[in-house]
């Protein structure tokens, strides 16, 4: 459908409307197929997290707790909201994450038109997550990372809309629903600093709008841990917290520190955690203070996303929508060619592809591929540390974006 002659005969409430609907039907073929192929084929569709989610919800249905479902590390509320997989149909998660994806969509153009961009460049950016391949398969398939998608969207609305307090409460809710958003509290407390203390000590003092802010979120993410222990007591904290914490992960993943952690699964190396995470931490608080204005934070909640997921110690193909999820919010203030956006776009999937190869002849043949397997997720991590780089140095800080706006309209 072309926004050109469409989007004349229709406005863009119409035209993004009308999207919506199309990208969830796409995602529903898919649902539809996936069915059919875990039906007919022994390599399943769905998601083995799905199965989780369900089984915990099943639990659940039963009178029980969802952490009684062994591997379950979640917030019991995910389980409670699947429990129509179990009373309805078991395809109800699906349809509920294809339907969170189209909603995130929609934030990202609204998010888009408050920062000023046009209606058609909102469009166009918001069309990079309702049609991503990527997204589609990853809902579709039944994970949950869509639910996180519109909580992390909703606070960065509430927080354009000046909404500190809400925009703090869905701030807790995304980091009780999953920890990581957590580093993203720098940015957004330092963002509500007033001009006048910009780039001084100062800016670290609270203010009646940081306080709304830092309330909200605590107000929300104590609401919903305490009663998820009363609920569920000591075990809950336990698998929904202090796993992810003290997780060592030795299984193949895209991870540089994989093998270093298989190989020495069967020894105490001191001081490997404050080597990995060492570095990891120093990026993030570095990151989060540079890209702290105001206009800045979405570019600096992505940047610090990436460093996250590129030096973490586990990194899963669901950790990229992490970062995916705030690309189309900053590619307008992004001075990339598009031939410099292919080519990074190109590296991007072609790091990917070439560590699935060994990932497949280890996971499903059995052959010892962990050093091809380790080559290529060093490959993988110079390639998001260069792509990292690159936007960066493209990217558009407030002056910057102004004086180039305004020699566009001379």
């Amino acid at each position: 459908m072309g926004l050109g002659t469409r989007g004349s005969r229709l406005g863009s409430a119409e035209v993004i409307q009308v999207h919506l609907v199309l990208g969830f039907f796409v995602r529903l073929i898919f649902i539809v197929y996936g069915e059919h192929h875990d039906r007919t084929n022994t390599i399943k569709y769905t998601d083995v997290d799905y199965h989780v989610f369900t089984d915990a919800s099943r639990e659940i249905a039963a009178g029980g707790s969802p952490f009684d479902r062994h591997t379950y590390r979640y917030t019991p509320f995910l389980a409670w909201m699947l429990l129509p997989n179990i009373y309805v149909n078991f395809i109800f998660g699906k349809l509920f994450f294809s339907i969170l994806d189209c909603i995130s969509s929609r934030l990202m153009y609204e998010l888009l038109i408050l920062d000023g961009q046009s209606k058609l460049t909102a469009l166009k950016c918001s069309f990079m997550w309702l049609y991503n391949p990527l997204v589609i398969g990853v809902s579709t398939r039944g994970s949950a990372e869509a639910v996180m998608a519109v909580l992390v969207l909703l606070t960065l609305y509430m927080m354009k809309l000046r909404f500190n307090l809400l925009a703090g409460f869905f701030f807790g809710m995304s980091v009780h629903f999953k920890l990581y958003p957590i580093i993203y509290s720098l940015p957004l407390y330092l963002s509500l600093t007033s001009d006048s203390y910009c780039c001084s000590w100062r800016q670290f003092l609270p203010n009646y709008p940081k306080i709304r802010l830092a309330l909200g979120a605590l107000i929300s993410f104590f609401g919903l841990t305490g009663l998820g222990l009363a609920l569920y007591g000591e075990q809950y904290i336990e698998e929904a917290f202090l796993y992810h914490l003290s997780r060592t992960d030795t299984r193949h993943n895209f991870s540089i520190y994989f093998y270093l952690l298989y190989i020495g699964a069967d020894f105490h190396i001191p001081g490997l955690n404050i080597a990995t995470f060492g570095p990891q931490m120093i990026l993030l608080l570095a990151l989060g203070y540079k890209f702290s204005n105001h206009v800045d934070v979405p570019f600096a909640m992505f940047t610090q996303t990436v460093v996250f997921v590129t030096f973490n110690k586990v990194i899963t193909s669901q950790y990229f929508l992490w970062y995916l999820l705030l690309l189309p919010i900053i590619v307008p203030r992004l001075m990339v060619t598009w031939q410099k956006a292919v080519l990074l776009t190109v590296l991007w999937v072609a790091a990917q592809g070439s560590w699935l190869l060994p990932a497949y002849l280890l996971e499903f043949h059995a052959i010892n591929a962990f050093v091809p397997i380790w080559l290529e997720g060093i490959a993988f991590f110079c390639c998001n540390v260069g792509v990292l780089m690159a936007l960066i140095s493209s990217y558009l800080t407030v002056p910057s974006y102004h004086r180039h706006n305004s020699r566009k309209n001379r």
